[in-house]
């Protein structure tokens, strides 16, 4: 069936009460930036919680550990005397250390003060101790070894250096994280850009196309979800090029068909005023006037029925309808046309009642058989057949005529195209203006059925209907 014609795009603001919202964000590229920035920013600010605690740990181990290793290297060598060390030796670390003693009796002097008695009492174990402690005024880190003679050395260094040192790591993993940050932001764009720029285009291209535009080329971006909207895009474009030029292509035949009517009428009627028409031949010419203009009615009826199928107030009367009396009905009043034309009418009724409209369904028979009757040839033969179908019906009218192509089956119900197709030929399209298909596979549509067209068994055409009960 034939698609709508097209609507043109509306002018101005879209009206009230469409449902759109306003966009925070506006475009793609938008969005994308900004979720990409968002992510880089969490994952930024992840990172630097995860790493605080870690800093200030790995700082203070690696002041740390140079100072115990310096303790252990002491304890080794140097001197030991009744009461401590020789002066010489510590003397020379106390530039950046400071230096004490615990004594074999527990008293502590220098830096080995700050040391709890726990503490004085495992250097006297023989264990190594690790602490804090405040010196003078200052905060120190405490390393202290046991010695040979039962006391223990202890050396501690200023804490100031752990918090220098930790203030230089963290603003180096800060501009880390910065500069990560910002080049995840550039990439962010870099990516925003290649995907919102394509669909860009694309929607350009549609606007394009709603403003009447056709045949517009999209280039491949190498994005397969955005190709796959270009070529939806440019199938589109194609169909509605193929669509309008048929619409073109019926009206130019709507304007001939009725030309040639409207001519002869015209000329009687000129004829009539100039009084060039014989007093006895005024009733010849009034009938043929009055037949061609019955044949305009007919065609601008149909047209104006085709028309208004695609309005919502399209009148329906759903009743109960007998299959079987339609189909016997359209025997009686079909059977004298296909006997003048010396085609075969058989008809095989089925007993099924449907709740539809009658005439409409009846209206659908007419078109279907009026098409078969003329493209047939004598001798021909012509079937309306029904049968239940599953919850419903299907009704059938096949002929033993020249039949459709493929090609033809999916035009059949487009309005003119059968008849521009074989105007050319007379045995397949006597009479017709390519309306009646258009009407039928509407009507049937209206009435919540399907229609389909095949090849019929007789070697023909067959039009299959589905109608529910």
């Amino acid at each position: 069936m034939s698609p709508p014609p097209p609507t043109p795009p509306p002018s101005g603001p879209p009206p009230a009460g469409t449902g759109r919202r306003p966009r925070l964000l506006g475009s793609l590229h938008r969005r994308l930036m900004v979720a990409m920035g968002g992510v880089a920013l969490m994952t930024a600010l992840v990172a630097g919680l995860l790493t605080a605690p870690l800093l200030g740990s790995a700082t203070e181990d690696a002041v740390r550990e140079p100072l115990s290793r310096q303790a252990d290297f002491l304890a080794r060598v140097l001197p030991v005397t009744g009461t401590g060390f020789s002066r010489g030796p510590a003397a020379a670390f106390r530039a950046e250390l400071s230096v004490g003693l615990v004594a074999a009796d527990g008293s502590a002097t220098g830096v080995a003060a700050v040391l709890t008695p726990a503490e004085r009492a495992a250097l006297r174990a023989g264990q190594q101790v690790s602490a804090d402690g405040v010196f003078e005024g200052e905060s120190v880190v405490i390393e202290a070894r046991p010695l040979r003679d039962g006391g223990a050395l202890v050396l501690a260094t200023d804490a100031a250096f752990i918090d220098e040192a930790s203030a230089t790591l963290r603003r180096r993993v800060l501009l880390a994280i910065t500069l990560g940050l910002v080049a995840a932001l550039g990439v962010a764009w870099f990516v925003a850009s290649r995907v919102g720029r394509p669909l860009t285009r694309t929607a350009e291209a549609a606007r394009r196309l709603a403003a009447g535009e056709r045949d517009i080329a999209l280039a491949a971006t190498g994005t397969t979800e955005v190709d796959d909207v270009a070529a939806a895009l440019t199938a589109l474009d194609q169909a509605l090029s193929r669509s309008e030029g048929r619409q073109r292509d019926f009206l130019l035949s709507v304007s001939h068909e009725l030309r040639t009517p409207l001519t002869a009428v015209r000329g009687y009627a000129e004829g009539l005023a100039d009084g060039v028409v014989a007093p006895d031949e005024v009733g010849e010419v009034a009938t043929t006037m009055l037949a061609e203009a019955d044949r305009m009615a007919g065609y601008v009826d149909d047209l104006l029925a085709l028309a208004r199928l695609q309005a919502d107030d399209f009148p329906l009367h759903v009743g109960a309808v007998d299959v079987g009396e339609v189909l016997a009905a359209t025997h009686r009043a079909w059977s004298d046309r296909t006997t003048r034309a010396g085609i075969a009418f058989e008809t095989q009724p089925v007993s099924v009642v449907l709740a539809t409209d009658g005439e409409r369904l009846r209206q659908v028979i007419d078109a279907l058989l009026d098409n078969a009757v003329r493209v047939c040839s004598p001798g021909d033969r012509v079937v309306l057949a029904a049968s239940s179908a599953g919850a419903g019906v299907r009704i059938e009218i096949r002929d033993s005529g020249p039949g459709l192509t493929e090609e033809d089956a999916h035009v059949a119900f487009v309005p003119g195209a059968l008849h521009e197709r074989y105007a050319g030929e007379p045995g397949r399209a006597r009479g017709g203006q390519g309306v009646g298909l258009a009407l039928a596979g509407r009507l049937v549509d209206r009435l919540g059925g399907t229609i389909a067209v095949g090849r019929a068994p007789e070697g023909g055409a067959t039009f299959v209907i589905d109608l529910p009960r």
